[in-house]
């Protein structure tokens, strides 16, 4: 009996230092109601059930649920598509000395043109940079600072 063969697509992964520790910045995202506030693709989030969520994106109406784990600091979810399509999105936390890094991968799916994946890196670069933003301005209106992150 023959393995079949594995195929893989493109993927991409991009990261954001962000001055505040990573425990702090893993709750501050894992709050998924909140993602509009710095996610170009949740336009609009509707919790579903504990750990679903109806999000309304640029391109309609998706669903995400959360594979989120604090304990490893994972925000990873999948996004199933309208067409029943499901997208895993590896979304991390990890330490960076005394603050933290957010990793976050995109995988192209197969019928994704190439237009349509360069949109979606797009998303990817502008939600982690407002991503930082948004986690270095909720950190420091906590009154710890954004600059002393430990």
């Amino acid at each position: 009996m023959s393995t079949p063969p594995c195929a893989t697509e493109r993927s991409d992964s991009y990261s954001v230092s962000i001055s505040a520790p990573v425990d702090f910045v893993w709750a501050t995202l894992a709050t998924v109601a909140d993602w509009p506030r710095f996610s170009p693709f949740a336009l609009r989030v509707r919790p579903e059930s504990p750990g679903t969520f109806t999000v309304t994106s640029p391109t309609g109406d998706v669903r995400l649920t959360s594979h989120f784990d604090e304990a490893l600091r994972l925000l990873d979810h999948t996004v199933t598509l309208a067409d029943g399509t499901d997208v895993f999105i590896p979304y991390r936390v990890t330490p960076n000395h005394r603050g933290s890094e957010l990793i976050m991968t995109n995988v192209k799916s197969p019928t994704d043109s190439a237009a349509e994946y360069e949109e979606q890196l797009g998303w990817m670069r502008t939600e982690l940079a407002n991503a930082k933003t948004y986690v270095e301005e909720c950190y420091a209106a906590r009154g710890e600072g954004a600059s002393r992150a430990d």
